[in-house]
Parts: structure tokens; C-alpha cells; sequence
């Protein structure tokens, strides 16, 4: 079994949807902190729960947090699995960000985001919310990733171009005006797409996405 089945049996047996091994290498430093390959996993969120967010309602533990948490978990999981295997791997979980120093608490940021990595994996594109759009899940999806040496077959896309056309219904539902409405291209910053700090992660916009219902309805 090659080291590539190895991960991917080990995290779709725990839960994950989508496994890619992606080329970083090309990445400034500051960004892949000398790593030239990255694992870039995630979990979709269930349709039941973007019913309940679509419709303004909320019980029980929060299945967001929860799966965060738990790909959290994963990431590492696999990077003390490479670890053992003898390659060096760097966790991008939220917890090894602010213990290591590499989540920037004042501006709400990291060097390198899951969704830039997706982006580098043909995963989807960035719509106006900066969220992570898929044509499988809309933005229905949680993830991490793993920064390591492993020599690993890897893929490398140019980031796809928004498929978001003309539509607003996320700047419209959002309850705060964090979302500015700019289309995503190649060099546009965060801050010109979503102010976070005014953005309450009421999940909205994640839900309401026209992609993201049509995997729900798909997937009833």
C-alpha cells in the first residue's frame, strides 16, 4: 500500500469525505514554513443541520463546532502518524496555530489557510462570504490540513475563477453587513472580501448559498 492509500484509508475511516495531496512548494516560505507538500482533508456537514441553520434554528451541540473540532483532531493525528513514520509534518489545527505562534490573534489570521490549499487542489473557489465553495458541497464543509516532507504524489490547479455570478444572496442574508460584496481574483485580500470582526459566524451565508442547497437537496 502507498504511503498516499495509507493516509487516505486512515482518514476516510474516520470520518473525512475528500482527501487531496497538494503541491505548496512553490508558496512563499512564511506560507509553507519550508514544507513543499500539503494533506488537505475535510468532513461535510450533514443536510439536516443545514436545515436547521437555513431556517434559523439551532439545537443540541453546535455540529459546526463539533466537526472543527474533530478535523481538528485529525490533522493531528496524521502529523504524528508521518512523525513516527520518520517525515517531518506540521498540524494546522487550531490549537497547534495559537501553541506555535502561527494564528495572528489581531487580525484573526494564519499564513496559510485551509481554503487556500483547497484552492490549490482544484477543491472549488472563494466566494464573496471567503468561504471555500465546492460544487459537491457548496460550503457545507469543514477542514484541515498537514504540512509535511513525505514524498507524496501530488496535484497543483491554478485557483479557480468564483462561479458566484451575479448572485447576492449571501451579502443579503448576512444580519450584520460583514460581507462587502467584492468578487474573489487572484491577489484579493480577506479584509476587501469580509469584515471579521464584525461577522458573528452565524453561519448564514454558509447555509443559504445556493450551492450549498443544492447539496442539501441532493443529499436528502
Amino acid at each position: 500500500m502507498t504511503l498516499e492509500a495509507e493516509l487516505e484509508y486512515e482518514l476516510q475511516s474516520r470520518g473525512a469525505d475528500f482527501v487531496f495531496f497538494t503541491d505548496i512548494s512553490h508558496l512563499p516560505e512564511k506560507q509553507n514554513r519550508h514544507y513543499p507538500r500539503a494533506i488537505l482533508f475535510g468532513i461535510a456537514l450533514s443536510t439536516e443541520y443545514i436545515q436547521l441553520i437555513s431556517g434559523g434554528n439551532q439545537i443540541g451541540e453546535d455540529e459546526f463546532h463539533v466537526t472543527e473540532s474533530k478535523t481538528d483532531q485529525l490533522a493531528d493525528s496524521i502529523s504524528g502518524y508521518l512523525s513516527i513514520k520518520g517525515y517531518s509534518a506540521y498540524s494546522q489545527s487550531e490549537n497547534n496555530l495559537f501553541s506555535s505562534g502561527y494564528y495572528n490573534e489581531s487580525t484573526k489570521s494564519s499564513a496559510l489557510p485551509h481554503k487556500t490549499i483547497a484552492g490549490l487542489a482544484g477543491l472549488g473557489w472563494i466566494g464573496k462570504h471567503n468561504l471555500l465553495i465546492s460544487a459537491d458541497f457548496g460550503s457545507a464543509i469543514s477542514m484541515c490540513s498537514v504540512l509535511t516532507d513525505a514524498p507524496l504524489k501530488t496535484v497543483l490547479h491554478t485557483p479557480a475563477n468564483p462561479e458566484c455570478g451575479d448572485c447576492t444572496i449571501c451579502i443579503d442574508i448576512c444580519p450584520v453587513n460583514a460581507i462587502k460584496g467584492t468578487p474573489w481574483k487572484m491577489g484579493t485580500l480577506r479584509d476587501e472580501l469580509l469584515d471579521v470582526f464584525r461577522c458573528t459566524s452565524c453561519l448564514k451565508c454558509l447555509a443559504l448559498c445556493p450551492w450549498t442547497q443544492k447539496y442539501a437537496k441532493q443529499n436528502k
